[in-house]
């Protein structure tokens, strides 16, 4: 008796699980990384320039040497002028001209730190493309230290700069931020409130650079 042979079974390839759910996605990149983050062109700008006044401004006050000694002199002039708004006044005779050695020496620190800050920050944003094609191993883990490191210094700096604005723009008199005919040829905009005005736009623009960095 002839008994009948099982059909061929085909090998077929065993069929990989489905796996349902939650589907498998790269991890992000970290922002932070040298050469991954695109600079801000225009902040990174106006921190050089706002920077660069600053440490002008202070680093001749170093230079000259005497500016702690002459400030007492140069307060007393400006309040005899009788342009200063009175609550200024007050301040100045009281607080500030009594201890005119010690604010002088604060405030040519303070105007050459805030100037060395931003022009800092400027630069590192604008190197930071660079850094991912050039600095490897040590190197590149320093400067993403390092401007972590500014990220917090430079909205500092720049509220450094704005009160030392705010501050000249006391001194100068208060003068009035709008058309004003009769100085037509010398501009109404005072450079005190100019540089604080700027300084809370480099505040404003840290802060959301930060925050998207995020």
């Amino acid at each position: 008796m002839i008994t009948p042979t099982n059909p061929q079974i085909e090998e077929r390839p065993a069929t990989l699980p489905i796996q349902r759910g939650r589907h498998l996605r790269p991890a992000p990149l970290d922002k932070r990384t040298t050469g991954t983050r695109t600079p801000n062109i225009a902040l990174a700008g106006l921190q050089l320039i706002i920077g660069y006044e600053w440490l002008l401004a202070g680093g001749d006050k170093l230079l000259l040497g005497s500016f702690p000694a002459q400030l007492r002199g140069l307060l007393l002039t400006s309040v005899s002028g009788g342009h200063l708004a009175s609550f200024f006044v007050t301040i100045l005779q009281g607080l500030v001209a009594p201890n005119a050695a010690l604010f002088g020496y604060l405030i040519e620190l303070g105007e050459t730190l805030a100037g060395l800050g931003l022009v800092t920050a400027g630069l590192v944003a604008l190197l930071h493309p660079l850094s991912g094609r050039y600095l490897r191993g040590m190197s590149a883990t320093l400067f993403v230290y390092g401007d972590r490191l500014l990220e917090r210094l430079a909205p500092l700096a720049a509220t450094g700069a704005g009160l030392l604005g705010i501050s000249y723009f006391f001194l100068d008199g208060l003068p009035k931020p709008w058309f004003v005919p009769s100085i037509a040829f010398g501009g109404s905009i005072d450079p005190g409130l100019f540089l604080a005005a700027a300084s809370v736009v480099l505040i404003v623009g840290q802060l959301m650079q930060r925050y998207q960095s995020r």
